[in-house]
């Protein structure tokens, strides 16, 4: 058998020699940064058995009144406003509501780049795959707990859910004047669709916690009265509320992204509702702090300990820290990550370009092997540096990448190579394809 593979490897070796045969270029090296290479979505096993739901909301409003942020009219310009996972623990019977800031720095499995959790809806060619983007980078800020399914709402049709159950019963923690224009008192009052539309929303017109992680709190409050309200009514009411409410979800005019047929939508209502008391939900957040980074933006930078915490009392993982969320990787990214990405990217268009190539010659053959590694070289520099955040660290990748540059710019002119390289780019980063692959984002 040896004999064998010998005598095919020194006919492949005299094919080459004789009739300038090109193989395959190396398997280039792959790195764990999703600026340079998209990262698959994470796995992890739970010991309970769980029931994860996405559930969202999403910033497009034709309701009278426009809480739509930017005054967005069609849903490819929306993000998710709320994002929010329902966590059905199937083994113990408990309901736990785990939010995730909207401005969460993050990244989408699946997509090159760096994103908002509430852009990760931008991140694909129609709303229904955006959900399914949201429902992956969801799952890799909860550890790789698999979440099953999604239900999304817009804001029309979260107003339209809350009237046919007749509103409800809310206590207010706060005076203030709701985006409708309503003005409404601290203290127990009867919301109607637009009263709850007016609370979940409420962020800078606020007058206790006026910000994101107050909004998240609102909503998940909001929640678990909409879960109480229903399961009281349908303990009333019985049949009639449900034929009311499937009569709703089949209407054109409510706007919903789901991957749950009514069935499985129902079953999964009477599960969650069935479990005991509902004023025992669970109620989380994946929060952190809040700064301006990356050109003056606003993000929540994830409270890597309070995370493990939670992930570790809902779902009984032991998780590992989140790598590349820190407020100190987003100043690095801007100085330095973001321009030696590009410039990796490039190269691996132009090795690309040259392994596609029939006719080098046995010169360019050479310099597309020194390519391809010092390619190498300079991906697992800039992991290293991605990793450590180091002075030193940032200075070898900056030298495996303008050797790289060099040998990427030898190699494009001895292939005529046609399309424009920009090594540097005077973009904005989040305009630049080779950094961003969604570019065309609101990121407010």
């Amino acid at each position: 058998m040896i004999n064998r593979m010998k005598k095919l490897v020194t006919l492949l070796l005299v094919l080459v020699l004789a009739f300038g045969i090109v193989l395959p270029g190396q398997a280039l090296e792959t790195s764990k940064n999703p600026l340079i290479d998209p990262q698959p979505v994470p796995h992890v096993d739970t010991a309970d058995e769980f029931h994860n739901i996405l559930m969202a909301g999403i910033d497009l409003g034709n309701y009278s009144g426009d809480w739509a942020s930017g005054g967005k009219k069609v849903l490819d310009d929306c993000h998710t406003d709320m994002v929010m996972v329902v966590s059905i623990n199937k083994t113990k019977g408990t309901v736990s509501l785990v939010s995730l800031p909207r401005d969460t720095f993050t990244y989408v499995p699946g997509v090159h780049g760096v994103y908002k959790l509430n852009a990760a809806l931008n991140c694909a060619e129609t709303a229904e795959e955006g959900i399914a983007r949201t429902r992956d980078a969801a799952t890799w800020l909860l550890g790789g707990v698999d979440i099953h399914n999604y239900f999304a709402v817009d804001m029309s049709a979260l107003i339209m859910l809350i009237d046919a159950i007749g509103g409800v019963d809310f206590e207010m923690d706060m005076n203030y004047t709701g985006h409708s224009g309503i003005a409404y008192k601290k203290g127990m009052q009867h919301l109607d669709g637009v009263g709850v539309m007016d609370y979940v929303r409420a962020r800078k017109n606020a007058t206790v916690e006026h910000n994101d992680m107050g909004r998240t709190r609102r909503s998940r409050d909001m929640v678990k009265v909409i879960f109480e309200t229903l399961k009281e009514k349908i303990k009333n009411d019985g049949i009639t509320v449900i034929i009311d409410l499937i009569s709703l979800l089949g209407s054109d005019e409510f706007n919903v992204l789901t991957d749950l047929s009514m069935p499985e939508l129902l079953s999964l209502a009477e599960t969650a509702l069935s479990m005991g008391d509902l004023s025992e939900i669970g109620s989380y957040v994946l929060g952190g702090e809040y700064h301006l980074a990356l050109k003056d933006w606003n993000f929540t930078f994830t409270d890597q300990q309070n995370r493990l915490a939670v992930l570790k009392e809902v779902y009984g993982i032991e998780a590992e820290e989140l790598p590349y969320v820190s407020l100190k990787y987003s100043e690095w990214l801007l100085e330095h990550g973001m321009p030696s990405s590009r410039q990796i990217n490039i190269a691996k268009e132009i090795i690309n370009y040259a392994n596609q190539q029939t006719d080098l010659t046995e010169e360019q053959k050479t310099m597309l092997a020194e390519m391809e590694t010092l390619y190498d070289a300079a991906v697992i520099a800039f992991d290293n540096a991605a990793d450590q955040l180091t002075e030193a660290a940032t200075t070898e990748m900056a030298t495996a990448r303008y050797k790289l540059r060099m040998q990427g710019e030898k190699l494009a002119s001895s292939l005529k190579y046609m399309q424009d390289a920009k090594w540097n780019t005077s973009l904005l980063w989040y305009r630049d394809t080779l950094i961003n692959e969604y570019n065309k984002i609101d990121w407010r």
